[in-house]
């Protein structure tokens, strides 16, 4: 009698040589990534002492980039909101010259102000996605320059993967807050889950709250101190922001690719 042949998911097989369907290799990695919401590989624990090192050691190793990209994005944001309140803000004075009541903000009216908002909503969108986008490069070992954080990826679904985010924040932020504070902290992982591995964003929401949930110490911890962060470079005369706010975000990042078992650039000289 003929042997029958050997399962090809023997347990002899390694995960990362057989990963599960549906997970490759991503582009730079060494090995499969990990399905979302896995904790960190064997001896690599989360350490926010190794996350601040490590987002320090990025952001020297690529200021100009980093700090010149945030600059014009505050002037382009300034412009494209001054454009808004001129144009609209013109049209809505000429109309209603009894509207105005002496205040440029109130020329806007109701139209002007729905505008405003949609611009800077959108604006915010496009530059969290091409800001995301470079920080990844940088997780990843690659070299970086001021156009790295202009081009965002994924970038269709990275609006709809924030639209979904804003609703579901909004209902809960009018359930007495609290709610919608905890479900932006679940979802903090959505959009850097839709540009790096490319999910779809009911997927990549739901993979930010299982790595969240993986790891709830580690996440929050992670979260206040880049808020304390952001806060200090505020407080210094506001120009510490230039150098808060990359440090936080790429701390968030370490946080990311620690969490969901990514791999992460070794720091550099």
């Amino acid at each position: 009698m003929s042997r029958p042949p050997e399962h090809p998911d023997s347990p002899s097989d390694s995960w990362a040589d057989n990963p599960p369907p549906g997970y490759e290799t991503p582009p730079g990695y060494g090995a499969p990534t990990p399905p979302p919401g896995y904790p960190p590989a064997p001896g690599q624990p989360f350490s926010i002492g190794d996350a601040f090192s490590w987002a320090w050691n990025k952001f020297s190793n690529n200021t100009v980039p980093l700090v010149v990209s945030i600059l014009l994005y505050s002037v382009i944001g300034g412009v494209l909101y001054g454009l808004v309140f001129v144009l609209l803000g013109n049209t809505t004075t000429t109309s209603n010259p009894e509207g105005a009541g002496g205040s440029f903000y109130a020329g806007l009216g109701t139209t002007g102000s729905i505008v405003l908002q949609l611009v800077s909503y959108a604006f915010g969108i496009f530059a969290g996605a091409a800001s995301m986008s470079g920080l990844l490069d940088i997780a990843d070992g690659r070299p970086v320059t001021i156009g790295s954080f202009f081009k965002p990826r994924n970038f269709g679904a990275v609006i709809l993967a924030a639209l979904l985010v804003g609703f579901f924040s909004a209902i809960g932020y009018v359930l007495c807050f609290i709610p919608g504070l905890v479900f932006t902290f679940l979802a903090m992982f959505t959009i850097a889950f839709v540009i790096d591995r490319s999910l779809p964003p009911f997927e990549a929401l739901k993979a930010s709250i299982a790595t969240v949930r993986s790891d709830v110490g580690s996440a929050l911890l992670s979260w206040l101190v880049q808020f304390l962060v952001v806060l200090a470079g505020v407080l210094a005369c506001g120009v510490g922001a230039l150098v808060g706010a990359p440090v936080a975000l790429l701390i968030q990042v370490y946080t990311y690719r620690r969490l969901s078992g990514g791999s992460i650039a070794p720091l550099t000289a």
